[in-house]
């Protein structure tokens, strides 16, 4: 293997990683105890710019942090068992900045719809974490950093697009995402729903748990999207 294969193979293990995954560790300075990092397992989503969205309390603690330094890291693991150094992680440099969208707020309740209460009742507060840079472990011998250009793209699906798509997917009884779930053989013992979509995948709720379908190939026009769906160019992995 010549080192630009190596390379696009990595990068294609990143990319894989950091969409597929629905959580992860935030990690922000301490307030309370300066110098010290401050970790909190949270759900997250992306927003159409592929930036990770929290919806977080503006008691918490790690709120409190950001609040008084926005520079902070969120940290994914592999799902698998076993000796976890063999697991992959990506490990991301980002800062935090308050959001105050509704489309962005429509999009994280598709992914977490118990959490919109969150917000109405609660005064939950969004923010997006800006990415810098990225460090990844496939496993021993295999680290390197990469910056954004490289993993993370935004989608150029219009909000409304992406809504119709969605629409599509889950009509008559989510009957066109139930067909393309049982043509990849994944059991669906409860619901399913398709909760958001970008040129690489597609993430869809299964019960109470978020999965993601990766595409084979990149498709820049949700209509183009939905004509290969019933197609073989989709591939699964990654359950929360």
């Amino acid at each position: 293997m010549n080192n630009e294969t190596s390379t696009e193979e990595l990068i294609h293990a990143v990319q894989r990683l950091w969409s597929e995954s629905y959580h992860g560790l935030l990690a922000t300075h301490s307030l309370k105890f300066p110098g010290y990092p401050f970790g909190s397992l949270l759900p997250i989503c992306r927003d159409t710019k592929g930036y990770p969205l929290l919806l977080i309390s503006h008691l918490a603690q790690h709120t409190r942090n950001l609040e008084a330094n926005p520079l902070c890291s969120l940290t994914f693991t592999e799902q698998g068992n076993g000796d976890v150094q063999q697991l992959a992680r990506l490990t991301c440099l980002m800062q935090a900045e308050t959001v105050n969208s509704t489309n962005t707020a429509e999009r994280y309740f598709r992914y977490y719809p118990e959490t919109r209460r969150y917000q109405k009742e609660l005064n939950f507060l969004f923010y997006r974490l800006v990415t810098r840079q990225f460090y990844f472990i496939g496993g021993f011998g295999s680290a390197r950093w990469f910056d954004t250009s490289r993993i993370q793209t935004p989608t150029p699906f219009s909000t409304a697009d992406e809504a119709e798509l969605l629409y599509q997917l889950n009509a008559h009884d989510h009957g066109l995402l139930k067909g393309l779930a049982d043509r990849l053989r994944i059991t669906v013992t409860s619901s399913i729903e398709a909760v958001g979509a970008d040129p690489y995948g597609l993430d869809v709720r299964l019960g109470q748990n978020l999965q993601r379908l990766h595409f084979k190939q990149r498709f820049n026009h949700t209509t183009e999207l939905l004509q290969h769906i019933d197609s073989q160019s989709v591939d699964t992995s990654g359950t929360e």
